[in-house]
């Protein structure tokens, strides 16, 4: 899928999940600022081709939702690995899925379990599940899961500074990592919810 698909598609979960119903193409050409409905039309188009909707002619809400759901309401997103809070360690990746609520699901997040209490302040501790919607972009503050190296992940506060980004514990016992130069740090995406489980 291409970025703005993957944007709509993320669009017509949360618009069903708030409202009930799918946006009308007047209501998706708005939010998106088009100028055209055959943009819209040309979008969903290609998501159906994609098997992630289905569309009813002649129906004015008539966008049906493909998705990996479970019972109750709730919903399935990938469990792609392990995350370190901590020192960084080596980015695992595997092709698990971990069921979510409703109100953390949406498309393109995935989840990954914490190894680590660096982030302890946070409230993320070891053993938990973050919740993780991909960006490539951070503002400083932003609790993100950042690759060093491209092959070291972590989950840390991110801080911009001049020639270099400082990726910052939530726990006093913890030093920040700095990394110089900026470009050896990719951002992974943004941290948007945890789950917790208890023995």
């Amino acid at each position: 899928m291409t970025p703005k698909q993957m944007n709509l598609l993320d669009f017509l979960s949360r618009f069903h999940q708030k409202n009930g119903f799918a946006p009308t193409i007047a209501e998706i050409q708005e939010h998106f600022n088009l100028s055209s409905p055959a943009t819209v039309h040309e979008q969903l188009a290609a998501l159906e081709r994609e098997g992630l909707i289905r569309r009813q002619k002649y129906v004015q809400r008539g966008i049906e939702l493909i998705q990996p759901s479970s019972v109750a309401g709730e919903y399935e997103i990938p469990l792609l690995g392990v995350v370190a809070a901590g020192l960084p360690i080596e980015a695992v990746l595997t092709r698990e899925t971990i069921t979510v609520a409703p109100d953390l699901f949406a498309t393109r997040r995935f989840a990954l379990r914490v190894r680590g209490d660096s982030m302890r302040d946070e409230h993320i501790a070891d053993g938990d599940f973050i919740i993780v919607e991909p960006v490539e972009n951070a503002r400083n503050g932003d609790t993100v899961v950042a690759l060093v190296d491209d092959n070291e992940a972590t989950v840390k506060k991110i801080y911009h500074e001049r020639h270099q980004i400082r990726l910052q514990p939530a726990n006093e016992n913890f030093q920040p990592i700095i990394v110089k130069p900026p470009q050896r740090v990719r951002v992974q995406g943004l941290v948007v919810g945890l789950i917790r489980r208890y023995k």
